[in-house]
């Protein structure tokens, strides 16, 4: 038995059976084995469904039953994500039927799940549950039905491969059509009921949605409402993830309550909660619940920036909505963010058909606010800004049957409009939600109460939920603080007269003139731009500059402008009173369009934009969301909560994002700590670490890479290569090597990461090479950042070798000529073999009997041959030699096709098998030759029919005849016919395909 079963994938099913769900092996719900499904092309096991609906509504009519069943597994809906979306909204809406139970007939509700009473459903595991696809079968590891549904699947990897995880979730994207939608290689279908995809290798396991990209799939790291401290065995990473999504309340929650579908990009992304969320949400409903006054009722949910906090807020309500006690409740949401009023709206509408109310003015407010009733009311805490004088509220509502929930309502701006409510609604318990920490002051008189949940920097990082921030310093000459602010003043205005000098002091004062000095600002963008195309534009990365004033925005774009510089946009605010010059940059019609194309990959094609610089004072450095945004160029001082806030903008993930990097002009490193002194310091760790602190990682990464050669010369390249000829340990080299790569990444061209540079190439030419001379498809250096790559490809290439150009097949012409690149008989006796391995494995499924045993005689050769390369370099070659050859004289002497031949060897295979003997006599072995001949054409002639292999009764149908064709002989038995039919079937799916 495999490690992957072993490991993972019958631990997780003893697991799932602990939590109360049914097993089964997925062979017993095969069509031909009982009733549970008709054909390898249906994913719903339709009588579990129907005695489900039947015993969640014991009055619904055949008639009913039939047309739910019919909606449930016929969807005929043009792509995937509106296919699942359709399923997830029959589950959780429900469906509606015209019946009469007496009244006359009337529209009633269908369950297909009890999300009430969990306990109620169906819970059922299979493990390889074999599925037809368009063109190809799936067996995916582990599926969970609820109520004959496929609500999950969770595909387990051998924690001893390379990158396990990566290929977990790759195979989930091919089973569900993902990678490449045109080739058809999985089955979208299973897919369409889907709600929730696992990877897993028993250390790691991630989960994600049907849209989800392999970067989206996060950890699932507390199993709440238990305690991630009774789980400490090795699996801990599976059986926590286990625990908190399939406990079955908790997995039917999830499914109800913390799912949304959101428009991203002009495509639909379906989201389901992180665990933090998830936490956060059980622990604010208990709180509301189980609190006695007022004050302890409310609270304050710190989760990180970019940890999903507006989510969160949606997905409270929702479950608030639902709650049997607290659905009645009147919601009050203060908020500065559209999207979160938009996402309020949206989900409301969608999800309840509940109109949320916007509170545009402070009358309006006032208004909606005296209302007793169960609504939901939003105020854009913007709008009232201006006009806080108005906010004299009186007592509007005693009612304790209202919840405040304000975003970011902690801090400052939120003071008059706060006051106001808190007199307005004197009983209403208050949760604030808010991405950046308390100060230490509010963590022990703060009005909204004590953490109800937290998710801290360091935690996001470490999920990967965002990336790490790493600080650069740049050029001490142009920084503003500390001694140097006056003798910069000197350098840039040295020209001017000491009365014009006054002057300039008196209207601007020191600090502004100098950060808007011509002289300064190009002298930073010539080093940003440096910067920029070394760092960060050779990954497809875009980039902010924060200034200091919006005509410094203006002044950066010109000088960036004058330097041919890649194409910038100015992002600012505008006044009534402005001068022209801001007039092009303040029109909110064109930062829309200029934001939306930023936000789009870097490139001139179809949905890319080279837009590549966003240049602003205030505006975006809250609430902006922009994964490719990888650097903050910083030229103005910001502090506290402004600090925390605009980093941010830089900790999204993306794919082969290492890290986001905040580049300082201003001189931040001066007054860090009385920058963040506000905060605790446990609650601002791993805000900003400087890019210095990632040597010593790069240093530790690079002695793990080369230990594996610490016997050999980096230069011996055959040496080193064949070092790696045991699996478990390549995969070990490269996931080591890989690490290597990114902290590279990283660093350079920082000077830092020189010393490592030989090394690197070496390295990458050894992964290379050991990936052509295994065929191993893991080693694989695309996923390393563009930079690392490019130098090792142009080191490879330079080499002589072309790494983009896959080994040698093993008939090519040239096959001899290429084993002469290799310098030792060792080597070339292992490029041999390797090559014999793939061809019999490529080839394998296309004949089975003739390549099987070629395996036998290849560990044959070798093991008498050990050590004694040049021979067994000749003997390997003679037999590559006849390996084709001798199967065409086979099948020539038999009279045999090519094709005929390997349903021969299928045949013969079965029956020396069954009677001991591989002798058959002469007129028996005739009879058996003529059987495969007019079986193969009978399959040929029935596999023309279009689509056959979709056709279950045409499938059928060819089955009886090849049972019967094997019957009606005298070798035929019952045993016999069983084995062969299916052997037959796999080798035509193959062969006619």
């Amino acid at each position: 038995m495999s490690d992957e079963l072993i490991k993972v994938e019958l631990p997780a099913i003893a697991q799932l059976q602990s939590l109360g769900w049914n097993y089964i092996v997925g062979t017993l719900l095969s069509p031909d084995v009982g009733d549970h499904r008709k054909s390898f092309k249906d994913v719903v096991l339709e009588k579990r469904l129907k005695d489900a609906i039947v015993k969640l509504n014991s009055w619904i009519s055949e008639e009913n039953l039939s047309k739910v069943i019919r909606d449930i597994t016929k969807i005929q809906l043009p792509n995937l994500i509106e296919a699942n979306q359709h399923v997830w909204s029959i589950l959780t809406n429900y469906i509606s039927v015209d019946q009469d139970l007496g009244n006359g007939r009337k529209g009633q509700t269908v369950k297909i799940i009890d999300f009430e009473n969990p306990l109620e459903n169906d819970f059922l595991c299979v493990n390889q549950f074999k599925i037809a696809g368009v063109n190809q079968n799936i067996i995916p590891d582990i599926i969970l039905f609820v109520n004959g549904l496929p609500l999950a699947v969770i595909e387990c990897k051998s924690p001893y491969i390379t990158n396990p995880m990566e290929a977990g979730i790759d195979q989930l994207l091919r089973y569900a059509n993902r990678r490449n939608p045109l080739d058809d290689e999985g089955a979208e279908k299973l897919f369409h009921y889907n709600q929730m995809m696992v990877s897993t290798h028993r250390d790691k396991a991630k989960v994600g949605t049907i849209s989800s990209r392999m970067e989206h799939y996060l950890d699932w790291k507390d199993p709440y409402p238990l305690k991630a401290e009774d789980f400490a065995s090795d699996g801990a990473s599976q059986e926590i993830l286990i625990a908190g999504l399939f406990s079955k309340i908790n997995f039917l929650d999830i499914i109800q309550n913390f799912t949304v579908f959101e428009p991203v990009d002009g495509r639909i992304i379906k989201k389901i909660a992180r665990y933090q969320q998830f936490r956060a949400v059980g622990k604010t409903i208990d709180r509301l619940k189980n609190g006695k006054t007022r004050k302890d009722k409310s609270g304050v949910v710190w989760h990180t920036q970019g940890s999903g906090k507006s989510l969160t807020m949606v997905f409270l309500t929702v479950k608030l909505r639902r709650d049997p006690i607290l659905r009645d409740y009147k919601l009050v949401f203060l908020t500065d963010r559209t999207q979160l009023d938009n996402q309020l709206t949206t989900t409301f509408k969608n999800a309840q058909d509940e109109t949320v109310y916007h509170a545009d003015s402070v009358k309006k407010l006032k208004e909606l606010l005296s209302v007793d009733s169960s609504d939901i009311v939003t105020a854009m805490v913007q709008k009232f800004q201006e006009n806080a004088d108005d906010f004299d509220f009186p007592v509007l509502n005693t009612s304790d049957k209202i919840i405040v929930l304000a975003d970011e309502a902690h801090r400052t701006q939120y003071g008059a409009l706060g006051a106001a409510i808190n007199t307005a609604l004197p009983n209403a318990p208050k949760i604030a939600f808010t991405g950046t920490p308390l100060i230490k002051t509010q963590k022990t008189n703060n009005e909204f109460g004590s953490y109800i949940d937290t998710y801290t920097i360091e935690q996001a990082v470490q999920d990967g939920a965002t990336v790490q921030i790493l600080y650069e310093g740049r050029q001490a000459q142009v920084k503003v603080t500390g001694d140097s602010l006056d003798s910069l003043f000197d350098e840039y205005f040295s020209d001017r007269s000491p009365d014009e000098q006054r002057e300039i002091k008196r209207k601007f004062g020191t600090e502004r003139a100098v950060l808007e000095a011509p002289q300064r600002i190009r002298r930073v963008c010539m080093d940003l731009l440096k910067h920029y195309r070394e760092h960060i534009q050779p990954n497809g990365f875009k980039a902010m500059i924060v200034t200091s004033s919006r005509n410094a925005a203006i002044l950066y774009k010109e000088m960036l402008d004058e330097l041919q510089a890649p194409e910038s946009a100015v992002i600012i605010s505008g006044d009534h009173n402005d001068e022209k010059r801001y007039w092009d940059y303040t029109d909110g019609k064109k930062h829309k369009k200029q934001i939306e194309d930023f936000k789009k990959p870097l490139g001139n094609g179809e949905g890319q934009s080279n837009l590549s610089f966003l240049i602003v004072k205030d505006m975006l450095l809250t609430g902006f969301d922009a994964p490719i945004a990888q650097v903050m160029y910083l030229d103005r001082k910001l502090t506290d909560h402004n600090l925390l806030q605009a980093i941010a903008r830089v900790n999204r993930t993306n794919k082969n994002k290492f890290c986001g990097y905040i580049v300082d002009y201003y001189g931040l490193s001066d007054y860090l700590t009385e920058a963040l002194e506000m905060f605790s310091t446990e609650d601002v760790a791993g805000a900003l670490k400087d890019l210095k602190d990632e040597i010593p990682k790069l240093k530790n990464a690079h002695t793990r890479a080369v230990g594996y050669f610490k016997d050999y010369s980096l230069d011996d390249y055959d040496a080193c290569i064949l070092s790696l000829k045991e699996e478990v340990r390549r995969q070990q080299f490269q996931a080591d090597f890989q690490k290597f790569c990114k902290l590279m990444d990283t660093i350079l061209p920082d000077s830092a990461a020189i010393p490592f540079l030989a090394d690197l190439k070496k390295l990458g030419k050894i992964s290379i090479g050991a990936r052509n001379m295994f065929r191993d498809a893991q080693l694989d250096i695309s996923g390393v950042g563009e930079k690392v790559r490019k130098l090792i490809e142009e080191h490879v290439f330079s080499t002589g070798v072309d790494p983009k150009i896959p080994p040698v097949d093993l008939l090519a012409k040239d096959f001899k000529e290429k084993l002469n690149l290799h310098k030792s008989p060792k080597a070339k006796a292992s490029e041999v073999e390797e090559a014999i391995k793939n061809h019999i494995k490529v080839n394998l499924e296309t004949d089975p009997e003739y390549y099987a045993p070629l395996s036998v005689r290849l560990n044959e050769i070798i093991e008498k041959n050990k050590e004694k390369w040049d021979d067994l370099v000749q003997l390997l070659l003679d037999f590559r030699d006849k390996i084709e050859v001798e199967k065409v004289e086979k099948a020539k002497d038999l009279g045999l096709s090519d094709t005929e031949f390997a349903f021969y060897g299928i045949l013969m295979a079965e029956i020396t098998k069954k009677t001991g003997s591989e002798v058959l006599d002469e007129l028996m072995h005739a009879r058996v030759v003529a059987v495969v001949k007019g079986l193969v054409q009978m399959i040929d002639e029935a596999t023309s029919i279009v689509d056959f292999f979709n056709k279950w009764d045409e499938q059928k149908r060819v089955k009886k005849d090849i049972k019967r064709a094997i019957l009606d002989e005298d070798f035929g038995t019952v045993e016999l016919v069983d084995a062969i039919t299916e052997r037959f079937m796999e080798l035509a799916r193959v062969k006619f395909k």
